[in-house]
């Protein structure tokens, strides 16, 4: 990871965005501010278009609410008598 600090040093949109082509930079503004910077994959873009999809989101709150859920403590108990043989 590069770490840009604006506070001490300046640089242009096109430095930076070349450096993120080939690191994640971290970027300290001049109040100290903290971002990270990096390229975007197919997979980052697909993530932040579902993020935003009111369909998809409505998708996985009805899905949330469907019957058969088992509790993790459940499980354990469950794998429990499992574990001595």
């Amino acid at each position: 990871m590069i770490t840009l600090d604006l506070r001490y040093q300046q640089i242009t949109l096109e430095e930076l965005l070349h450096a993120a082509r080939s690191e994640t930079v971290l970027i300290v503004t001049e109040e100290g501010q903290r971002y990270i910077l990096e390229a975007a994959d197919d997979f980052d873009r697909e993530v932040a278009a579902l993020g935003s999809s009111r369909e998809f989101l409505d998708f996985l709150a009805e899905r949330r609410k469907e019957p058969g859920r088992i509790a993790l403590e459940d499980i354990e108990r469950r794998l429990k008598p499992l574990e001595g043989e």
